[in-house]
């Protein structure tokens, strides 16, 4: 089955959770409205950058993405083309990492990232989580995946990003566009980058709209 992670607040995020709560700790952040102050706070963003805690994907079409691993063996196969990739975004990994929406940093809830997992109905619709994955069924029965994990060794990485589109036509519960990411062991970070730069383009579909 593949990964699928959906584009809440039109981006998602890379991240692991002792790295996030360390970084919390050393900044003496206790707002829960982490996106809004990752948005407004440049001195703050740029750190989480700089130290490889919380990388985002912004600017992207709303919808499902289908998340791979080079690290874990994972590719997309001859029904996928590649349309964009770029490299040497700090990560720092310490006990697994999180592949998010954006939307799950409107209002972050530790809490709901841990345990063996629960079930709860909320405004009509049933919840999931746990500590591998969070997602909700809507009200027309499709699934929604807000945070995946995914098992990746401890340690310093340099992330590139890769992106990827369905040839063809695609079902509506089909995701359309996927990202693969390759993730290479450094011992310690020289510099950085900052993907929400103007050089980078991320939207696989605004690239796939501008070539018409």
């Amino acid at each position: 089955m593949d990964r699928i992670v959906n584009s809440t607040e039109y981006g998602i995020c890379l991240w692991s959770m002792d790295t996030f709560k360390d970084f919390l700790k050393s900044e003496k952040i206790r707002a829960k409205k982490l996106l809004a102050l990752f948005q407004k706070d440049d001195e703050k963003y740029l750190k989480l950058q700089k130290e490889g805690v919380w990388i985002p994907i912004p600017q992207i079409d709303h919808g499902d993405y289908c998340i791979k691993f080079k690290n874990l063996n994972e590719s997309f196969d001859d029904d996928w083309e590649q349309v964009l990739e770029y490299d040497g975004f700090n990560l720092d990994v310490r006990d697994g990492l999180w592949v998010s929406g954006l939307g799950s940093f409107l209002t972050f809830n530790e809490a709901a990232h841990r345990g063996e997992g629960r079930e709860f109905m909320e405004y009509g619709m049933l919840n999931y989580e746990s500590d591998k994955e969070i997602w909700h069924i809507t009200l027309n029965d499709y699934k929604i995946y807000h945070d995946v994990w995914c098992d990746i060794p401890a340690g310093k990485y340099l992330l590139t990003i890769r992106g990827y589109a369905k040839k063809g036509p695609v079902d509506m519960k089909e995701a359309k566009y996927g990202y693969q990411f390759e993730l290479t062991e450094v011992e310690q970070f020289d510099g950085y980058k900052n993907p929400r730069e103007d050089e980078y383009e991320f939207n696989i579909g605004q690239i796939l709209r501008d070539r018409k």
